[in-house]
């Protein structure tokens, strides 16, 4: 169980510690490694960025 009082990614409670999302959604049996196959990621990625927001503090 985590120390500090995280939010749970996939449930509306704090975090347990059960490590469900950590389970591939592909093969429950694996946990996930970032492949990307289950969101179809196909070698390189792309990311299009509509603006940056600079803050004018710094």
């Amino acid at each position: 169980m985590t120390e500090k009082s995280e939010k749970c990614v996939l449930y509306d409670r704090a975090c347990i510690g059960c490590m469900e999302c950590d389970i591939c959604d592909l093969n429950p049996d694996k946990i996930c490694d970032n492949c990307g196959k289950c969101i179809e990621i196909r070698g390189d990625a792309v990311i299009k960025i509509d603006k940056i927001i600079l803050n004018d503090d710094e």
